[in-house]
């Protein structure tokens, strides 16, 4: 049997198939395959899906080691947050299905939400960061922590942690050191924390000064994780603050009327801001709603919020009828998106425009199946290609 060449060199690609090879004959006589800059290999897989690389990774050991070298994976993530994408999750007889759709620049178009990955689930699913999900699951006797890239179908479980009886898990992104950590935060003074990307994996203890109750709304902004809780020596709301460079704790009082946005609504991402939209139903909205109330911590040492208070126009009753709306969060063009909380056929998600008061509804098709199911969708959604073992 004739031996395929492939070599890699500092400057080109050299690939040879017995299918498709394009020769060159030297004055000598001799066969020499074609040259193709790694550049330009580079350029054609940065138009492909996330989905097709991780397939290419197996096309040959050529095709990995470029699709794994860094360069490549930055540029494509880099590109990918100009792109981003709408992510799905769906629960099922215990199960929970990935779908992902593009967050249409122009959303009077409809859209097709394509099927990434599903598996068995035991708690709440984090919110995806930088195109990665935290979550646990149960396998055999015993319920594990994964990591989750639902673009590329991978997973990776994580080390047993000391204990995790009463823990909530938080991932956090720091974009200075460029690290994922996994913080697993108690109803007590001590926390764990794991960092990726180190070799070995462990988990070590952090103190945490205030004893707190986590609550289920998150969200991490610039390498701070933040998520609401109860503190449990006072019983005062607070917004817990993470640092995922230093992995110090600090934290913000909230005033009481900021306390049903906080923990009963949805903490976003306000143009590089903490906030949080809430309604007269707390974290939704139907048509009988009359406003809308967005919360915006302006300065985090001073902890001074703004409020504003947006009045529902009086079409709004007849555009959104008896659907249950949840807040997904605020676009980079200040429009509020608003998705069924489950899913319905047609399933629309809407963009109210804060500004304009007007509102426009896309109609996302391919979840049919889970109709009347609980569904979840998420803001801004970035495709991650790069192996989770590589990653980590």
């Amino acid at each position: 049997m004739r031996t395929r060449r492939r070599n890699v060199s500092k400057d080109h690609l050299t690939i040879s198939t017995r299918r498709s090879r394009r020769k060159k004959t030297s004055p000598n006589g001799i066969e020499n395959s074609v040259q193709i800059p790694v550049d330009l290999i580079i350029e054609i897989l940065l138009r492909l899906p996330a989905k097709s690389i991780a397939t290419c990774r197996c096309v040959s050991k050529l095709w990995g080691s470029v699709i794994c070298r860094q360069d490549f994976t930055e540029l494509f993530l880099t590109r990918s947050l100009h792109r981003p994408q709408l992510l799905f999750s769906c629960k099922k007889d215990g199960n929970l299905f990935f779908f992902s759709s593009p967050q249409l620049q122009n959303p009077y178009e409809n859209s097709s939400a394509i099927s990434l990955m599903n598996f068995s689930l035991s708690s709440k699913i984090s919110r995806p960061v930088n195109g990665l999900i935290c979550f646990k699951r149960k396998e055999t006797n015993e319920t594990v922590t994964v990591i989750c890239n639902p673009s590329t179908g991978h997973t990776l479980n994580l080390p047993k942690p000391m204990t995790s009886i009463g823990a909530m898990s938080f991932l956090v992104y720091e974009p200075v050191e460029k690290q994922f950590k996994v913080l697993l935060s108690y109803e007590s003074e001590e926390h764990q924390v794991l960092t990726l990307g180190t070799g070995e994996l462990s988990w070590r203890m952090i103190e945490c000064s205030i004893p707190h109750i986590p609550g289920l709304s998150e969200i991490c902004i610039n390498g701070v994780l933040y998520y609401p809780a109860i503190d449990l020596s006072s019983g005062d709301y607070i917004i817990v603050c993470f640092d995922a460079r230093s992995e110090k704790f600090r934290f913000i009082t909230v005033m009481e009327d900021f306390i049903k946005a906080a923990h009963d609504g949805i903490l976003i991402n306000y143009n590089g801001k903490l906030a949080s939209l809430v309604s007269e139903r707390d974290c939704f909205v139907d048509g009988r709603s009359k406003t809308i109330e967005l919360w915006v911590l302006q300065d985090a040492e001073k902890q001074e919020w703004s409020k504003l208070i947006y009045v529902l126009p009086a079409w709004w009753q007849d555009m959104v009828g008896t659907l249950d709306l949840r807040f997904v969060g605020v676009t980079r063009t200040n429009e509020i998106m608003l998705s069924p909380c489950y899913q319905t056929v047609p399933f629309d998600v809407f963009y109210f425009n804060i500004e304009k008061k007007t509102m426009i509804s896309v109609a996302i098709q391919g979840m049919e199946a889970f109709q009347g199911h609980i569904v979840l969708t998420y803001l801004d959604h970035v495709e991650n290609v790069k192996l989770l073992q590589n990653i980590f």
